[in-house]
């Protein structure tokens, strides 16, 4: 699932639209190029199957969206591609903006690959500008890769010139194939802004490789709203809309509710927010159609919080959990297992803390550590690392990976939960029985 800010496949199967190739294809095509967009994780396609559809096409530039996990595979197949077709290639992302350079000395016939932001630099391509003159850009002439300097994040009016993705996506997807537990289905997803304002976690990949730094960028919010007023009027099928903003603030939120609401624009949606927004702040977001926050708790342990340059105390957070209950919003809670500072005895702690903060769905990640990040050169300096995964000297990999194990099954497996999806057996069985199966197998007999 190389569209979420994780790229592994999660248990319950959520897949998020492609929204950076989504708002680059959109863009694009407001300047008359035609844009095919394949997602074949999402569809399942085979290798056989995505070369067939790309060779019909016939590309004149093939745009690589890759991650950590399918690098080698999708240098692969695209070389494959470049071959036949005789086309160019650009690899782009929050995961090759890591080591851009990286990925093309694994490259034989892709010379391209772009940090940051691509719209432009796509766009720039396709106009035929000479590579020296295209800022963001990687090039590789003969063995030599050469760089250009990062052009400035894209502004409120640059955002704005964007066409809606919602409108890019129900013409070029079929919505079906993307489903998260936590929202209605079937939902869509957009930005409002890019970057996060606090950007400064240890662990957070696309705030230090791709929207880097304490920045957030935002459209202007009525360009925001007529977008949300487009989907409830012109895809009457999707029935809510996830925010995919790294993190919307206290301040953004109530300029989006009192704006939904001033302009009578009713559909549901949901958010990443920080625990520490206020209660007047949730209960407006309620009023205005907000169901569901997805909310990064991270670890009851003040240590690893610091640590982790969480910047929210335990505390806040138990205090911010609780209003957001009495504003009647719904929490899935992320939780992480592996950070530096962790105990066996401490994630225990965080476990129990998890279960008394009951929210509606939990998740425990095995946290990954992605260069480029202030935690993986900790765990390097520190050698702390077992391939690519954490590995401490009084916290295994291993008891990690048993400790994740024992937090799903305490968490769902608890009287709790049952009587929870008891009162609504549909919302928590009925439509979760393929993940119920995969859960169980992974809680007990799988690996992690």
């Amino acid at each position: 699932m190389r569209n979420a800010r994780c790229d592994f496949v999660s248990l319950s199967k959520t897949q998020w639209y492609p929204i950076w190739l989504g708002y680059c294809g959109a863009f694009l095509e407001k300047y008359g190029f035609e844009v095919k967009l394949i997602d074949a994780p999402a569809y399942g396609l085979s290798h056989k199957e995505c070369k067939q559809i790309i060779l019909d096409y016939k590309p004149d530039l093939l745009v690589i969206y890759s991650g950590l996990k399918s690098e080698d595979n999708d240098i692969n197949f695209s070389q494959e591609l470049v071959n036949k077709l005789n086309c160019q290639a650009v690899f782009v992302g929050p995961y090759v903006s890591i080591w851009p350079d990286k990925i093309l000395q694994k490259t034989k016939n892709i010379k391209l690959a772009i940090k940051g932001e691509f719209e432009y630099p796509i766009l720039e391509l396709l106009q035929g500008l000479p590579y020296s003159e295209i800022k963001n850009l990687y090039y590789k002439i003969d063995a030599d890769i050469k760089h250009n300097e990062l052009r400035t994040l894209l502004n409120t009016a640059q955002l704005d010139n964007i066409p809606f993705v919602t409108d890019f996506f129900n013409r070029h997807l079929n919505l079906k194939y993307y489903k998260a537990p936590s929202e209605y289905y079937p939902f869509i997803d957009l930005m409002t802004g890019r970057g996060c304002v606090w950007g400064i976690c240890s662990f957070c990949l696309w705030v230090h490789s791709f929207i880097t730094g304490s920045v957030y960028n935002l459209r202007s919010i009525d360009n925001v709203t007529e977008e949300f007023r487009f989907v409830k009027h012109q895809t009457p099928s999707v029935k809510s809309i996830m925010v995919q903003d790294d993190t919307l603030t206290s301040e953004r939120a109530v300029e989006l509710s009192q704006s939904l609401l001033r302009k009578d624009i009713r559909i549901s949606w949901s958010c990443y927010v920080r625990p520490n927004m206020e209660f007047e702040t949730l209960r407006l977001m309620k009023k205005a159609g907000c169901r569901n926050l997805h909310v990064g708790y991270e670890s009851s342990n003040p240590e690893v919080l610091k640590n982790i340059k969480k910047g929210i105390t335990k505390e806040r957070m138990i205090e911010f959990n609780k209003d957001a209950k009495e504003a009647g919003l719904r929490i899935h809670a992320d939780f992480a297992i592996g950070f530096n500072g962790e105990t066996k005895e401490g994630i225990l702690e965080t476990i129990k803390w998890a279960k008394e903060l009951d929210p509606d769905t939990a998740q425990f990640q095995l946290i990954i550590p992605y260069p480029s990040t202030p935690f993986y050169d900790w765990l390097v300096e520190h050698n702390c690392l077992l391939g690519k995964e954490p590995n401490y000297p009084n916290l295994s990999n291993e008891d990690c990976r048993r400790l994740a194990k024992l937090a799903y099954r305490e968490f769902y497996l608890s009287f709790r939960y049952f009587k929870k999806a008891l009162r609504n057996p549909n919302e928590f069985i009925f439509v979760r029985i393929d993940t119920i199966i995969r859960a169980l197998q992974a809680m007990f007999w799988k690996r992690w």
